[in-house]
């Protein structure tokens, strides 16, 4: 005689499928959690104000003034500067007021020196009495040349200078401001 057996129906999820799907599930939630940290960073490589510091290229610019208000004999002249246009993250200015230059002619070729003085940032002013620049807030003294002239002077270097061309007779530049108090021009922006 025969015992009959009654055949089971299988289960449905074996113990190795249920392994399978606690590794997959285990990799794929370690996966995600490792590549948030490199999500996160995504915002500072796209923010604009990061993509623009430091590429001189992008310092634009800026008209002056014609070449012929400027004097022939080298004297120098205060200019402000207003930049045309300003970019600061996704907004845009037009006509920003960002500082002032002294401006100097000698033939065709001008030099323009940033008013703030090297050592702490004070406006520096054209003495034409001495024929030099001169700083009130802690006596510096610069040449004609931007050169610091006294050997006690705080400032850890010369007037800073900026890029300068003459086009259809009137005098551009790339404005620039630059960190103080240390030896070398670095700018800041």
């Amino acid at each position: 005689q025969r015992i009959s057996q009654k055949h089971s129906p299988e289960p449905c999820c074996t113990d190795k499928s249920k392994r399978n799907f606690i590794m997959v599930s285990t990799v794929a939630v370690s996966a995600v959690c490792a590549a948030f940290p490199f999500a996160a960073g995504i915002t500072s490589v796209l923010d604009p104000v990061r993509k623009s510091v430091g590429n001189k290229k992008k310092v634009p610019w800026t008209k002056v003034v014609s070449l012929a208000n400027l004097s022939s004999d080298g004297r120098p002249a205060k200019f402000e500067i207003i930049l045309e246009k300003v970019k600061d993250a996704w907004t845009t200015y037009k006509n920003v007021p960002a500082g002032a230059v002294y401006l100097s002619r000698k033939g065709d070729e001008v030099t323009a020196f940033n008013l703030k003085c090297p050592h702490l940032g004070c406006a520096v002013d054209y003495r034409s009495k001495s024929d030099d620049y001169f700083c009130p807030c802690h006596n510096s003294t610069f040449g004609l040349d931007g050169s610091v002239t006294d050997a006690n002077s705080p400032s850890p270097r010369g007037l800073d200078t900026m890029d300068t061309k003459v086009e259809d007779g009137i005098v551009w530049i790339r404005f620039q401001q630059f960190r103080p108090n240390i030896p070398d021009k670095i700018p800041l922006s």
